[in-house]
């Protein structure tokens, strides 16, 4: 074989591997934002109470209210941790973290009461 068949030969092997690692990094990604849609869903009925609904969208899940997106939360593999991004913040970091399913859960809950809309004074 000459050179150019060994390039090439390279080439493809790298290119492979490259696709086998990003297809195992987005399904460990799906994996564990699927476990922390599940653990929600252990609270549908509080959920559904205060209007808000969940929805995997574009590699990340999105805590909405109605149709306002409060909150996206996304899966680092390389840290295994969440990253909670608020959308509705007034004060302080729009950005959080967890370091597993329980404690992202928990601070989606409290984030959610933070924000919930107030009774308008009449």
């Amino acid at each position: 074989m000459g050179k150019f068949r060994d390039g090439w030969n390279e080439a493809r092997t790298a290119a492979e591997a490259a696709e086998a690692e990003k297809q195992r990094r987005l399904e460990r990604i799906a994996t564990a934002l699927n476990a922390l849609s599940d653990a929600l869903s252990a609270d549908s009925a509080a959920l559904a109470e205060q209007k808000l609904t969940l929805k995997m969208e574009h590699g990340s899940l999105l805590l909405k209210r109605l149709v306002e997106p409060l909150a996206g939360v996304t899966f680092d593999p390389d840290s295994r941790s969440y990253k909670i991004h608020k959308y509705a913040v007034t004060d302080g970091s729009n950005e959080d973290e967890a370091k597993d399913v329980d404690e992202c859960a928990a601070k989606l809950g409290a984030y959610a009461y933070s924000v919930k809309l107030k009774p308008t004074e009449t």
